[in-house]
């Protein structure tokens, strides 16, 4: 079995290669590299992360300092049988080395400042079992992950909703000005998630979680949304998900894919407001591939949004519209005609219930304490199906059942299932 808690397991000698070849081109002549466990279980399921420290001295013989965050992949086989991990960890390379410099390329060519809502990649490496990424870490910078069991209110919503509409702008601009470069950017990126749902049969631990969300409505106080949400399970479920990669169309982005707290890190960089976020960064793009915007907007608001941000979501909507829309007219594409409001709020209405589907799921992990979540390659090793990794109950059973029924009713009384 592997022991992911051993560095060694995490660190091997094609990833020691690379973390000394960053240290040379960083100008490192004396130097040592420490190494350190950089997340705690519960934070992320696909990625191992250790934080590396490199000290040293460079060739004017100045001390330097350089803080790396190194995401590997488990090397475990039953993970591997069980996940499509080398094609995960392939679309991510992908997205820090070539998807986001031709963004940022694609801004500085119309005297943009270039996209800075991702971290710098360093060195990437795909030889199997031995897959990682070797990324700046962001909290040396100041910035901080949000408390996942805590919903997200206005200011951290708000900054997300504006970095999203901005995100998927340069998709949408890059594709109305120069539509050859980005199917070139594009054609290889197969639908991952669909990859992902079918070799590790998620559809079978969404409709399982989805079922539990409903015995957090009353059948007789909420007949109405009992019988019209477990109707959206019984029937709608597998057809809407099994649907989506036919979806693409002219209006698609190229998404982040996993939008919840956790990959997201927040800067407080004004003195007077220092609860307050400045900036943001957009991390894990493991699952990032081509859809509607909507997409990932239902994810985040319905994961992480708080009840009085649900309860007013158009005001985050027009928040990333209008974002969007400012950043299209930056970039030189007419925001009326490349993605209309009116189409925005269509898409809206038709594809939200996808938010509402991983949101049953991500609040139960959100709010589960660390002592509860399971470690997908013990699930794995042990024989069981990754999908029932996530199938355990949790202490704040009220507090999630209080949070599901208030996005079931909502998703009811809006007419959106």
């Amino acid at each position: 079995m592997t022991n992911v808690n051993n560095l060694k397991d995490r660190i091997d000698n094609q990833i020691e290669v690379l973390l000394k070849t960053v240290a040379e081109e960083e100008g490192f002549q004396n130097y040592k590299i420490e190494k350190a466990p950089g997340s705690m279980k519960g934070d992320g399921y696909l990625g191992l992360i250790t934080a590396v420290c490199i000290t040293g001295k460079t060739d004017s013989g100045k001390e330097k300092t350089l803080h790396l965050i190194v995401k590997s992949a488990s090397k475990s086989d039953a993970v591997r049988v069980e996940t499509p991990l080398s094609n995960v960890f392939d679309r991510e390379i992908y997205m820090y080395n070539t998807v986001i410099p031709a963004f940022q390329r694609f801004e500085k060519e119309r005297n943009l400042p270039p996209f800075s809502g991702s971290a710098k990649c360093y060195k990437a490496c795909m030889v199997d079992k031995s897959e990682a990424l070797i990324l700046e870490n962001l909290k040396e910078a100041e910035y901080s992950v949000w408390e996942r069991r805590l919903p997200m209110e206005h200011d951290h919503v708000s900054l997300v909703m504006a970095e999203y509409g901005r995100f998927h702008t340069i998709s949408l601009a890059m594709k109305d000005q120069e539509p050859e470069r980005f199917k070139k950017l594009t054609e290889n990126m197969y639908d991952i998630f669909a990859m992902f749902m079918e070799k590790a049969n998620f559809m079978k631990m969404f409709e399982n979680q989805c079922r539990k969300a409903l015995d957090s409505l009353d059948v007789v106080t909420d007949k109405k949304a009992y019988t019209t949400f477990k109707t959206f399970i019984d029937e709608e479920l597998h057809k809407f998900i099994n649907n989506l990669p036919k979806l693409v169309d002219k209006y698609s982005v190229i998404l982040h894919g996993d939008c919840w707290a956790n990959n997201m890190l927040f800067k407080y960089a004004d003195k007077n407001n220092p609860k307050k976020p400045t900036n943001m960064c957009l991390i894990d793009l493991q699952i990032s591939r081509l859809g509607s915007p909507v997409l990932d907007l239902s994810y985040f608001l319905y994961a992480c949004g708080s009840k009085e941000v649900l309860n007013n979501y158009e005001r985050y909507l027009d928040i990333y519209h209008d974002s969007l829309s400012e950043y299209l007219q930056k970039l030189g594409s007419d925001p009326k005609k490349i993605y209309p409001r009116s189409v925005f709020r269509e898409q809206w209405k038709q594809l939200s219930k996808f938010g509402l589907i991983f949101s049953m799921l991500l609040i139960h992990v959100m709010l589960s304490e660390q002592d509860e979540v399971t470690d997908l390659t013990e699930v794995a090793e042990s024989g069981k199906s990754v999908a029932d990794a996530f199938n355990y109950d949790i202490t704040n059973l009220e507090v999630y059942n209080d949070r599901v029924r208030h996005v079931i009713l909502l998703f009811v009384n809006n007419g959106y299932i």
